[in-house]
């Protein structure tokens, strides 16, 4: 049996395709299992490892207004609503568009 060369086009892209489907699933189990390791409420500590810095920081950032606390139990953070936070605060490198350091030298 030949193939034409449009069929092995869509052979290969099928192929791809799929290994890019199980890389973004596994990746997607992977950040599902990181977030919820974490208890339904988050210490400072927890805080630490999350945003990988250290105490004076995470000070300064739960001392942001909109920063989410328990209405319940003193220094403890919603998990939930910490990640949400985090989505709704963070900025990636394009959409600051980042330049390079040479063209920041002239």
């Amino acid at each position: 049996m030949q193939l034409t060369l449009d069929e092995l086009k869509a052979k290969l892209l099928e192929e791809n395709l799929k290994e890019l489907f199980i890389e973004a699933y596994k990746q997607g189990v992977k950040d599902g299992q990181d977030k919820y390791y974490y208890p339904d409420l988050l210490t400072k500590k927890d805080l630490i490892k999350i945003f990988q810095v250290k105490e004076p920081t995470v000070n300064k950032i739960v001392a942001i207004p909109g920063f989410p606390k328990s209405q319940f139990v003193t220094a403890r953070y919603p998990r939930d609503e910490v990640f949400k936070w985090i989505n709704n605060n963070s900025i990636s490198a394009e959409e600051i568009n980042i330049q390079s350091p040479q063209s920041l030298m002239g």
